[in-house]
């Protein structure tokens, strides 16, 4: 008799691995889920920008919280925009944390970030 997974756990493990950069050896090492279980869960799955900015803001899941410097909304707009090729500014990536922020999904502190729920 198998084990039952989680699914939000399959969910996360699923979204994390389709962030660029990381590997699938790194998502089964931090979930303890086997590749072929999350390759299965990837399918029809795909990242949404605010999955992306996530993804860069807390260094793939691995920061509740940090820093918002200007740098590092320069750093997070080229990256998205390396990524997506959409154009991001540190303007644009500073609305689009305001718009999270009044989502519900994370707390702006002053020129500090705090998840509200985990990511992936």
């Amino acid at each position: 008799m198998g084990t039952r997974t989680d699914p939000h756990a399959l969910a996360r493990a699923a979204r994390l691995s389709l962030v660029p950069g990381v590997t699938m050896a790194e998502v089964t090492r931090r979930t303890g889920l086997s590749a072929s279980t999350i390759r299965r869960a990837r399918k029809g799955l795909a990242l949404t920008r605010d999955d992306l900015l996530l993804a860069a803001l807390t260094e793939n899941g691995a920061r509740g919280e940090g820093p918002l410097t200007d740098g590092r909304l320069a750093g997070l707009a080229s990256w998205l925009d390396y990524v997506n090729h959409d154009g991001s500014t540190a303007a644009s990536v500073r609305d689009d944390l305001t718009r999270l922020a009044e989502a519900g999904r994370l707390a702006l502190e002053g020129a500090r970030f705090r998840l509200l729920a985990p990511w992936p």
